[in-house]
C-alpha cells in the first residue's frame, strides 16, 4: 500500500504544482496556455503515469475505487492549499478550510462503510 500511496501523492503533487504555476506565471490567453501546457507536457506524462499505477495498486488493494478517487483528491488539494499559500501567498479562510476537508473526509468515511 505504500507504494500506492507514493504513486497517488507524487501524481497529486506534481498536478498541483503545474496549476499553481499556471495561476502565477501563465497570463489567461489561449496561446500563452497552450505555450505554457507543451512546456510541461513531460510533467503531466510523469503525474498521469504515477497516478495510474497508483490507482491500480491501490484498487487492487482496497477494492474500492471512489475510496481511492476520494483519498487522491483529498491528497491534490491539500497540496493545492499549500502551494497556494506558499507559492501564490493567497490568504484562505481558515475555518471555511477546515470545513471543506472535514466534508471531504465525511465522504471518505461514507465510502469506507
Amino acid at each position: 500500500m505504500a507504494a500506492a500511496i507514493s504513486y497517488l501523492v507524487g501524481g497529486s503533487a506534481i498536478l498541483a504544482l503545474v496549476i499553481t504555476f499556471q495561476v502565477k506565471n501563465v497570463p489567461p490567453v489561449v496561446v500563452e496556455v497552450l505555450k505554457y501546457y507543451l512546456k510541461v507536457l513531460p510533467a503531466l506524462f510523469l503525474a498521469n503515469s504515477l497516478l495510474g499505477m497508483g490507482f491500480l495498486l491501490a484498487h487492487k488493494i482496497l477494492k474500492n475505487l471512489p475510496l481511492v478517487a476520494a483519498m487522491q483528491s483529498v491528497a491534490y488539494y491539500l497540496f493545492l492549499l499549500v502551494f497556494a499559500l506558499l507559492i501564490l501567498g493567497d490568504k484562505i479562510s481558515i475555518p471555511r478550510t477546515l470545513l471543506g476537508f472535514a466534508l471531504l473526509g465525511l465522504g471518505i468515511f461514507i465510502l469506507k462503510g
